[in-house]
C-alpha cells in the first residue's frame, strides 16, 4: 500500500526524506543520505521546466531506506511522492 504525503516543501528530495521519516516515526537525520539512492540534483533537474518554458512530465522510481519511492510529475501539478 503506497502513501502519498503532503509535506510542506517544494523540494522533491525534502519530500522524500521527510515522508520516509514520518512513516518510520524517526528523525529525518537518522536516515541514510538520499544521495546514496539517487542524485537529488538530477532528480530535481529531470523534470525542470525546459529552456523553451515547457514543463516536463514523467515518473521515476527507486529504492531508499527499505522503501520504494515513486515521484510523478505532470505538466499541471506539483510532483507527487509515493512511498511504499
Amino acid at each position: 500500500m503506497g502513501h502519498s504525503l503532503a509535506v510542506d516543501t517544494d523540494e522533491v528530495h525534502e519530500r522524500i526524506v521527510t515522508g520516509v521519516a514520518t512513516l518510520e516515526g524517526i528523525d529525518p537525520l537518522s536516515l541514510p543520505p538520499l544521495f546514496e539512492a539517487v542524485d537529488p540534483d538530477a532528480l530535481a533537474a529531470i523534470f525542470a521546466t525546459t529552456e523553451s518554458g515547457e514543463c516536463r512530465a514523467g515518473r521515476i522510481g527507486f529504492s531508499y531506506a527499505d522503501h520504494e519511492i515513486t515521484v510523478e510529475f505532470d505538466q499541471y501539478d506539483d510532483p507527487v511522492v509515493t512511498i511504499d
